[in-house]
């Protein structure tokens, strides 16, 4: 096994992605979901990566990559582009030698680099993934077939269908009123294991699959 499976928590995090096309566009949506602060480094950018940057939801640098870009200035105070080194390192462009240039610098600052086109001198590489509320599934087969992970994900999609939403709503209220009232830890641990088998999960979810059985059919 190559890759160690983790879910970050970005929020607040800056991330910045190099390219503006529509690969870079996909990788920005998915990072503002996450909650990250983003700074998208591109000459061109899609329509929709030009409007989240007029509605300030991102910091754009619109000029190809430079030498720096991804360095932290020791005198800078201010959240600009530069005002924080990114954890995570997106390379999106069409240009074999600005993708060579991220991943060098990227490393060079110890952040984590994922190249579009090139798996196997990434850091790390971004799963297909779905979310269904709070249940969030994401599925790699560590590069050996994105097309293969992507068909794993709308099976799974169709299988784990929206009523897993109300499941978790139901269960994650459970969880604090037990935490609240159950002093001991292995009593809470048999409830939330009874809780997760009970019941009353078989009838959230055979109530909620039918009109979600039909919204896939539509």
């Amino acid at each position: 096994m190559r890759y160690y499976p983790i879910f970050l928590d970005l929020r607040g995090r800056r991330c910045t992605v190099v390219g503006g096309g529509r690969v870079a566009e996909r990788k920005v949506q998915l990072l503002l979901r996450a909650g990250a602060r983003v700074h998208v480094i591109s000459p061109a950018v899609t329509p929709r990566l030009a409007m989240l940057a007029a509605r300030k939801r991102i910091t754009l640098t619109k000029r190809a990559y430079r030498s720096g870009d991804l360095e932290v200035r020791a005198s800078s105070r201010q959240d600009g582009p530069r005002g924080a080194r990114p954890v995570l390192v997106f390379a999106a462009t069409d240009s074999p030698t600005a993708q060579e240039a991220v991943q060098r610098h990227a490393e060079k600052i110890g952040a984590f680099v994922n190249s579009a086109d090139n798996a196997r001198e990434s850091n790390f590489i971004v799963p297909a993934s779905f979310a269904q509320g709070d249940l969030l599934v994401a599925i790699s087969t560590s590069g050996a077939s994105p097309a293969l992970a992507r068909r794993l994900r709308r099976h799974l999609q169709l299988t784990l269908g929206r009523e897993y939403r109300a499941n978790l709503q139901f269960l994650q209220k459970a969880r604090k009123l037990v935490m609240k009232t159950v002093a001991d830890k292995r009593q809470r641990t048999k409830i939330f294991r009874q809780l997760s088998q009970s019941p009353v999960m078989d009838w959230i979810v055979k109530n909620t699959r039918k009109p979600a059985a039909r919204d896939v059919k539509r």
